[in-house]
């Protein structure tokens, strides 16, 4: 299966050059997006053999994967794997993605990480609730709902066909998921937090936790 890497990046200009140093052990094309850094995140991309997007502004995480899918399945790719570009996700968990993706059985590939291994209580309580709370509503359990390590068929990305511009990106994909009845499965994954705990903020969970209601009501 031909597989490629779908970076999105945000003023990561510190630690994208690290990702992309890792990523040139792998076979796969990548795809990196930099969603309206206002760094240097596209000049330092810039100097890898990648395929480099830019959004002229900051669009969102949601829409910054879309871009990556659109072009990479445009270039022949039939499955992509997600990777963050803060450093947190680590290359040797790649295979693991690799080879359910290959075996033609599943359509999505969720990363779970080891929340009880340096993680906040604060984030370990909310990412449970969160998956319970999903798993109530739509009949699904992942385990590390809002884990961006994670890898899709085109098939599956044409059935989700994601609303989400922001981080509610992770969480719509495992509400449709259940939706469209797609074959998924968990792989564990080691994460690095280089920077303290980065990404979904209260808000943005309060955010997400309004829209998964407003998708249950849409069903």
């Amino acid at each position: 299966m031909k597989i490629a890497i779908v970076v999105p990046a945000y003023n990561e200009e510190k630690n994208i050059k690290n990702v992309l140093d890792d990523l040139r052990k792998v076979k796969h094309l990548v795809y990196v997006v930099d969603d309206g850094s206002k760094d240097k995140t596209y000049e330092t991309a810039k100097k890898y053999k990648v395929n480099l997007l830019k959004h002229k502004v900051n669009l969102g995480k949601g829409a910054a994967l879309k871009t990556g899918c659109e072009a990479a399945f445009g270039d022949g790719a039939e499955a992509v794997i997600f990777m963050d570009s803060d450093g947190q996700h680590k290359v040797e968990d790649l295979p693991e993605f690799e080879k359910h993706l290959d075996s033609g059985i599943f359509d999505i590939v969720f990363g779970s990480r080891n929340l009880s291994m340096g993680v906040p209580l604060v984030r370990y309580i909310g990412n449970k609730f969160a998956s319970v709370y999903v798993s109530l509503l739509f009949g699904i359990y992942i385990s590390d709902l809002i884990c961006g390590y994670r890898g899709l068929t085109k098939k599956a990305y044409k059935k989700i066909n994601w609303e989400s511009s922001g981080y509610g990106v992770e969480t719509e994909m495992v509400v449709k998921t259940a939706k469209y009845k797609l074959k998924h499965c968990e792989v564990p994954v080691e994460t690095v937090y280089l920077d303290g705990v980065k990404g979904v903020t209260i808000l943005d969970s309060f955010g997400i936790f309004f829209e998964v209601l407003r998708w249950r009501l849409g069903l």
